[in-house]
């Protein structure tokens, strides 16, 4: 998947786009059918999303990249909010200038999409919620592994929980190879940032058109938040995948990009 940077406040972004690659300076043309912008979840990159990018690349115009201390980003720190993420996508898409753009955001890029539609919406054109939930439920014991982690007191813990039980080990690999590309102090913090977001009150203005996916085995943000999702959001639709976890983007990419094709067109 060709690869990119672009200057956003200090930090060298790395962003990820399909077709023909451009001189450094230049962003690629997005001009085939809709902008798809994906926002990675926490402590994740925009790598994570290589497949989906790849299968909507045939009728679409898909764009990811990694926040600053994520992924091949610059940096070291976390932005230690939602809001903050959301405001630095908005100054990512403000230096690509580009038209506006429908929204993936899995897990934690849900939340910063929800607030996006909220606070920036001259950037949207609809919303993709993966995976996500305006409140999440993060047990104090996950970030209390995580701060062990960055302390150096235990090792990553790499486990199945994110994926469906029917989801192959190769794919799951996968996913902790993606694991590792991020520092464990900013997966941590990024813990925090979901740990401290609630969006619940506000899902009633959002007007733009909004799919909400979910994966059938998904114990980290389970369907039913999918569920009040679609009941809270104007117009909003739900399709579960099966045999996918919260890896849905890695699990069931093909699953995915149909279910976004179909809402879309």
């Amino acid at each position: 998947m060709p690869t990119k940077y672009v200057d956003v406040d200090g930090y060298a972004v790395n962003y990820f786009h399909a077709g023909q690659t451009t001189l450094p300076p230049v962003v690629p043309d997005v001009s085939q059918g809709t902008l798809f912008l994906y926002v990675h979840g926490a402590g994740s990159n925009g790598h994570f999303a290589n497949k989906m990018v790849s299968i909507l690349s045939a009728n679409h115009s898909p764009l990811s990249f990694d926040f600053p201390g994520h992924g091949r980003s610059s940096g070291t720190e976390s932005l230690k909010s939602v809001a903050a993420y959301s405001d630095f996508t908005y100054a990512v898409w403000k230096a690509l200038d580009v038209r506006p753009a429908v929204i993936i955001g899995h897990s934690m890029g849900g939340a910063i999409a929800i607030d996006l539609a909220l606070r920036h919406a001259d950037m949207i054109e609809g919303l993709v919620l993966t995976c996500t939930a305006a409140k999440f439920n993060i047990p104090d014991e996950l970030v209390k592994t995580w701060e062990s982690v960055m302390k150096g007191r235990q090792g990553q813990p790499f486990t199945k929980v994110s994926c469906s039980p029917k989801t192959p080990q190769e794919i799951i690999q996968e996913g902790w190879m993606e694991q590792i590309k991020t520092d464990p102090r900013v997966r941590c913090f990024d813990l925090m940032a979901c740990q401290q977001v609630d969006l619940t009150a506000q899902l009633g203005a959002i007007t733009v058109p909004t799919l909400v996916l979910a994966g059938e085995d998904d114990a980290t943000t389970p369907v039913a938040q999918a569920e009040e999702l679609r009941d809270n959001i104007s117009g909003a639709q739900l399709a579960v995948i099966p045999e996918a976890g919260h890896w849905l983007p890695l699990e069931k990419p093909r699953e995915a990009c149909d279910a976004i094709d179909v809402f879309f067109n």
